[in-house]
């Protein structure tokens, strides 16, 4: 059966004016990963990434640690929901409901836990449908994450190995997908999806499975628990 792996991008630039970038420590994330898949001799056959910079960067430091020289594909299916106008959307109505995150202010983005605090509730917003100006619903991300799995396996082999660097919302749904979970359950395993890690579905006659989640092993031989992050 084909193999999917979901490769989430390394540590970006959290709390700074360009997220979208990947830190030194996310770009010796993706080196470790490139490494560990050319040991492994597990290179893919093909690979597509999601259009953000963090995403393409992570599958580019892996592809060149790894001697790697599969063409690069990018779908828009794997970019990562769209956090910034969800903020906008549904921050006033959390900040309403949590008076520390109204308090913080401008500040709210440079604090990790109380940004987490609010993202979460912010979610629950959204994908209950909870009505408001967003440019895309929890269920069109649904659908779009679901078309962007079933595209990069299509006309596979059955021994391919496809890699698609993405995103933790992105691969929490996808696994999702996979298991059928209601929302708050894929949202809750996007939360645990390190920076760099691996999830590997299979694909075959019977659909989809689930073969691996948020594997980090190659992390911690490269580096220890210090090489591991979140976000």
């Amino acid at each position: 059966m084909t193999t999917l792996l979901l490769i989430r991008h390394g540590k970006a630039s959290f709390g700074t004016d360009d997220y979208d970038r990947l830190c030194d420590q996310g770009i010796e994330q993706s080196r470790a990963l490139g490494v560990h898949l050319a040991r492994e001799g597990r290179l893919p056959h093909a690979a597509v990434s999601g259009r953000l910079r963090r995403q393409v960067d992570t599958a580019r430091h892996a592809f060149d640690a790894a001697g790697c020289t599969v063409p690069l594909a990018t779908d828009a299916a794997f970019d990562e929901y769209p956090s910034d106008t969800l903020f906008t959307a549904y921050l006033p109505a959390v900040a309403a409901r949590h008076p520390e995150i109204a308090a913080a202010g401008e500040a709210l983005r440079g604090d990790r836990r109380l940004f987490q605090t609010a993202l979460a509730a912010v979610m629950d917003l959204w994908t209950a449908g909870e009505e408001a100006e967003v440019e895309e619903t929890w269920a069109a991300f649904r659908a779009r994450v679901r078309a962007g799995m079933e595209a990069a396996v299509a006309g596979r082999g059955k021994d391919d190995v496809v890699a698609a660097f993405t995103s933790g919302g992105v691969i929490g749904t996808a696994v999702g997908e996979v298991l059928g979970l209601p929302a708050e359950r894929a949202v809750a395993l996007s939360w645990r999806v390190m920076n760099a890690s691996v999830s590997e579905i299979h694909y075959g006659r019977s659909g989809f499975s689930l073969a691996g989640f948020n594997g980090v092993s190659h992390l911690r031989l490269a580096g220890g628990e210090g090489l591991l992050s979140y976000r």
